[in-house]
């Protein structure tokens, strides 16, 4: 485990540029852990880019990825003609492109089916807890549904705490004002990317944030305010019970 910064990153969906951006800004050491909260591919046009960028962040620090539910179609679609066309019509397409032009899932390599096969269904640190889309507050995180980690909507009205205390970062539910929901207990890092937003990058326990557009564009830090919004990341909050310490 590495001894650096623990930062998580939202859904990339294929946007290399913005990528690129945030991970040069973040300037990885080898001690650091970064964690991209799933959503890598689709919707962009540089899925394979974008994985190959991963693959070469592999080689200057710690890469975690975490399944999202474009993951979990891309994989559905090698069984089945129905999920197949469901998942090209949800950015699969894009997908396919990036590696040919009208091309299919034999297009694209082993090595990135490789990659994929690492995705976790979240990951625990003894402060937070990294998934893709939310959880079921009086669970333990073994005791999640498929839908709960990787499909189920955050809705800040209806959060609460994990049954863990910790405090629990995802992405998924895209934020229409492009901007992070700290809700104290949970933080939605989904920026919109992909279409008018940011990608987001979180320094989980300094709560430093980088933000590209997908065109690759910084987002100047004198016009947000994002590096002090989370202010309440790590606040202690009420553990309803010691099951998922």
């Amino acid at each position: 485990m590495g001894t650096g910064r623990l930062i998580a990153i939202g859904d990339v969906h294929g946007c290399i540029y913005a990528l690129d951006a945030v991970l040069d800004s973040i300037d990885p050491t080898t001690g650091d852990r970064i964690v991209f909260l799933g959503d890598m591919i689709d919707q962009g046009k540089e899925s394979r880019e974008v994985l190959e960028r991963i693959i070469a962040l592999n080689g200057q620090c710690e890469v975690v990825l975490i399944q999202g539910n474009h993951e979990e179609m891309i994989y559905a679609a090698r069984e089945d003609e129905k999920a197949l066309r469901y998942w090209e019509n949800c950015g699969g397409v894009y997908t396919l492109n990036s590696y040919n032009f009208g091309g299919t899932l034999a297009d694209i390599p082993a090595e990135h089916w490789a990659l994929l096969d690492t995705c976790v269904p979240y990951y625990k640190t003894e402060d937070c807890i990294l998934t893709h889309a939310n959880y079921r507050a009086d669970l333990p995180m073994a005791r999640q549904s498929e839908f709960s980690l990787r499909w189920e909507l955050f809705d800040p009205e209806n959060q609460q705490p994990h049954i863990s205390g910790k405090t629990v970062v995802v992405g998924h539910t895209e934020q229409k004002n492009a901007e992070i929901l700290d809700l104290g207990f949970a933080v939605c890092i989904d920026t919109v990317c992909c279409k008018y937003g940011w990608l987001t990058a979180l320094d989980v326990s300094s709560r430093e944030v980088w933000q590209a557009s997908r065109w690759g564009m910084l987002r100047d830090s004198e016009e947000t305010s994002h590096r002090l919004i989370l202010k309440k990341l790590l606040k202690p909050v009420p553990v309803l019970s010691a099951l998922d310490s």
